[in-house]
């Protein structure tokens, strides 16, 4: 790869949001809204109660599919929009602000939900215990 080709790469965003928009009936919840986020930066989405933080990182996330117009990148590759488990192959993952996802299930299940270990094809639930320690070891 020549030095221009590499350069080039460098300066290419890992995730980006071109043109969003997303309306509920006739509620507008995001209006042509892009993001560009690099290797390397971190990011703080801010805003008052329904500003849409939250509609745009389900719009990311496969949640919600965007209104038509609107494109998502990663790594400069066209990313499936309104697919919860295409986004999460192509590595986006959201952790909502709510401190307990789902209150019925353990802290190991809240921690794999919707991604968890599997042997033969059925949920691994010694792997998830497992797993769910080591995280909790390492976070402290």
């Amino acid at each position: 790869m020549s030095a221009i080709a590499r350069a080039e790469t460098a300066r290419q965003p890992v995730l980006e949001m071109r043109h969003i928009s997303k309306t509920f009936g006739t509620i507008r919840a995001l209006h042509d809204v892009s993001l560009s986020v690099h290797a390397g930066e971190l990011h703080a989405l801010m805003g008052e109660n329904g500003a849409g933080k939250s509609t745009l990182m389900k719009v990311l996330s496969g949640a919600y599919r965007p209104d038509a117009g609107g494109e998502i990148l990663i790594d400069g590759m066209p990313a499936a929009t309104g697919d919860p488990i295409k986004a999460r192959a192509s590595g986006v993952a959201v952790i909502y602000q709510e401190l307990s996802l789902a209150p019925n299930l353990t802290v190991a299940q809240n921690i794999f939900l919707g991604n968890e270990p599997r042997r033969f094809g059925i949920v691994d639930r010694d792997q998830c215990t497992r797993r769910a320690r080591e995280i909790i070891a390492r976070l402290g």
